[in-house]
């Protein structure tokens, strides 16, 4: 049984957002700008949306680990301006807890405790995100 809460964000959901970071050789110069503590590699970042049907809505531009934001692509910001249905309802995409809650950017519960439908909501959107991860590993 699938509760309202999850039930209006499949209608709503139209997208799905993630980051990968992809290893590049080491620069000759600027190191830093591009290495990775993390993974400890020298890598660039890249943020894409992925559509429901597997096409890449927006790809953006690769940037170096020490400068990388999520507000960088200004994704957010034409979300709010243009993500809307035809009736005027907001529409959203939905990322993993390393984005900000927002009107039209959704994710995972993440409190202490969750209730049996916020655990069945993030169960069912993982299950559906994972279209964005796929398309980075091909």
């Amino acid at each position: 049984m699938q509760c309202l809460h999850e039930v209006q964000h499949f209608k709503t959901v139209f997208g799905f957002v993630d980051g990968t970071v992809r290893p590049i050789a080491r620069p000759g110069e600027h190191q830093r700008l591009v290495y990775n503590g993390h993974k400890r590699v020298h890598s660039l970042k890249f943020q894409s949306l992925a559509l429901p049907n597997g096409l890449i809505a927006n790809m953006y531009r690769p940037i170096g680990e020490q400068s990388y934001d999520n507000r960088q692509s200004k994704l957010l910001r034409d979300l709010e301006r243009n993500a809307f249905s035809p009736t005027g309802e907001p529409m959203c995409i939905y990322g993993d807890p390393a984005y900000p809650h927002r009107v039209n950017l959704q994710c995972p519960f993440q409190q202490r405790v969750l209730t049996p439908d916020m655990e069945a909501f993030n169960k069912a959107m993982s299950q559906v995100r994972v279209s964005v991860e796929w398309l980075f590993g091909e």
